[in-house]
């Protein structure tokens, strides 16, 4: 592991698990999660499912990292080249056990959403970039400084390397907070068959 990520712990494949549980208590509440899970008593074990699968592809297309081995946080990162999730990238990540386990009707809506994220990140911005997609920290946890435990090392790296960053939201409130660590919102819109606002910011490095 590189000197600037060493406060860091590497999600490793038998980590998968608690990293998912995290990510999903996280997003238990979050606009897109209550938009394609909307079956509230189901919603808990879908996002389980959905995070395995989001986690497995981080492994093996990008980064995967949490605060300490008692996963308070988790974030993964992607090179902008496999940001999307192309339906050979997310085969080999475990896409057929995803759609076996949340079904058909959940994967067509992820689908819609993933063409529209998908040109709308293209509008903004082509690699070379890095892609923070997503992080999440249990509730309990937030406000305690473990969002910035995952962010500043990754930061400092991308700084050095003069990587630019880019992630997606739909939660408003998140803003202010991005925009601590140098993001800016530079698109908004409203995804496609949704109520979701939508927004891009992006963060040159410093």
């Amino acid at each position: 592991m590189e000197e600037l990520l060493s406060s860091l712990v590497s999600v490793r494949k038998v980590d998968i698990g608690k990293a998912a549980e995290t990510l999903t208590l996280a997003f238990m509440d979050d606009p897109l999660s209550n938009t394609v899970f909307q079956e509230e008593a189901t919603r808990f074990q879908n996002l389980l499912t959905y995070f395995q699968f989001r986690i497995k592809y981080g492994l093996k297309y990008g980064e995967v990292y949490s605060t300490s081995n008692d996963f308070e946080g988790v974030a993964i990162w992607l090179p902008g080249k496999k940001a999307h999730v192309s339906n050979w990238r997310g085969m080999l990540s475990g896409g057929m056990k995803l759609y076996r386990e949340i079904g058909r009707e959940i994967i067509t809506k992820f689908n819609e959403i993933n063409h529209y994220t998908t040109d709308f990140r293209n509008s903004i911005i082509q690699p070379p970039y890095h892609q923070l997609s997503p992080i999440g920290v249990i509730p309990e946890m937030q406000g305690k400084g473990f969002g910035s435990k995952l962010l500043k090392p990754m930061f400092e790296r991308f700084d050095d390397k003069k990587i630019i960053c880019f992630l997606e939201t739909q939660t408003k409130t998140n803003i202010p907070m991005y925009q601590k660590y140098g993001f800016e919102v530079v698109k908004e819109g409203k995804i496609t068959n949704t109520n979701l606002q939508h927004w891009g910011m992006k963060r040159e490095p410093k």
